[in-house]
C-alpha cells in the first residue's frame, strides 16, 4: 500500500521533504497532544489500586508522571524508544517507575498488576480483531485476578476518500525558537480504517526552513465488537462511557471501558 498521497505525496516526489518516523527525534507528539482531561480519572483508579500499575503505549509520559509522582508503583510500555527516553525525563530521579520496550500486542512481563491502562486511544494501533484480540490477552494474562483494565479508543465511522489537509499546529517552539506549521490530511480506506499523513514545517530563526513528512494507520472499533471481544477472553465489563467522567455512552466516536479480570 502506498504510505503517502495528496500533498505529502507532492512534497516527497518534489524533493522538498523528507520522510520521517512517526515518533522518532523529529517528532512533535508532545506540542501536538496537550490533552490533560483523562488524568484525573486514571489518577483516581491508580490511587485505589492495591498494587502495581501497567501503562500500556504510556508514550512521552503525560499520564505515567502523574501517577508516579503521587507515589504509585508504575510501569510504562511503549513500541517507542525515543518516547521513552522523554518519559524518562519526566520522571527523573523517581525510583518507583519502571519503562519498559515492547509491543503492547506481545508483551511480557515478570509480575502482574492491580490495574492495566491504555489512555488517548492507543487502540487506534490495532488494525483488525485478531490484534486486538491480542493485546486484551495480554493484559488479561497480565492481571491479577479482580484486576482492572481502562482504556479509551475511536469508536466511530471512518469516512472513505481522502479529505482536505487542516492544520493541527501552528506557532513557535517553545524551546528553539522555531516557526511551526503542522498539517494533517485523513485517507479513509475502509470503515474502520484510515491513512493518515503529517506534514511539518520547521522554521529556524537563522537556518532554512524543515520540511519532514509521516504516514501512519489507524483504527476505529465498534463499541459492542469491543465488549465481545472482551467477554470471549474472560473480562467483565463494569461499564462503557462517552468520556472520563463516566457519561453514559451515547454511541459517539470517543467510548471509554472499564472491565475487570
Amino acid at each position: 500500500m502506498e504510505q503517502f498521497f495528496g500533498y505529502a505525496r507532492e512534497l516527497l516526489e518534489q524533493g522538498r521533504a523528507v520522510e520521517v518516523e512517526p515518533y522518532g527525534e523529529d517528532s512533535l507528539y508532545d506540542l501536538l497532544n496537550q490533552f490533560q482531561d483523562d488524568v484525573p480519572f486514571y489518577l483516581e483508579l491508580a490511587c485505589k489500586a492495591s498494587g502495581p500499575v501497567l501503562e500500556v503505549g504510556c508514550g512521552s509520559g503525560r499520564v505515567l508522571q502523574h501517577l508516579a509522582k503521587a507515589g504509585i508503583h508504575v510501569v510504562g510500555l511503549d513500541a517507542s524508544p525515543y518516547m521513552l527516553q522523554e518519559a524518562a525525563k519526566r520522571v527523573r530521579g523517581l525510583t518507583n517507575v519502571q519503562l519498559v520496550e515492547g509491543d503492547m500486542r506481545t508483551f511480557s512481563l515478570p509480575q502482574k498488576f492491580d490495574l492495566i491502562i491504555m489512555p488517548y486511544c492507543t487502540l487506534i494501533y490495532t488494525k483488525n480483531d485478531e490484534e486486538r484480540r491480542a493485546v486484551f490477552e495480554r493484559c488479561f494474562s497480565h492481571l491479577k485476578p479482580g484486576g482492572v483494565l481502562a482504556f479509551d479508543f475511536v469508536a466511530g465511522e471512518v469516512e472513505l476518500g481522502e479529505g482536505l489537509p487542516y492544520l493541527a499546529l501552528q506557532g513557535t517552539h517553545p524551546f528553539t525558537g522555531e516557526i511551526l506549521i503542522h498539517t494533517v490530511q485523513e485517507k479513509g480506506l475502509a470503515p474502520d480504517l484510515r491513512l493518515l499523513n503529517q506534514v511539518s514545517f520547521r522554521i529556524p530563526e537563522d537556518a532554512p526552513a524543515i520540511i519532514t513528512v509521516h504516514a501512519s494507520l489507524e483504527a476505529v472499533c465498534r463499541s459492542d465488537l469491543i465488549v465481545e471481544l472482551l467477554q470471549e477472553i474472560g473480562f467483565s465489563v463494569r461499564g462503557i462511557y462517552s468520556d472520563h467522567t463516566l457519561t453514559p455512552y451515547d454511541g459517539g466516536d470517543s467510548c471509554l471501558v472499564v472491565a475487570e479480570r
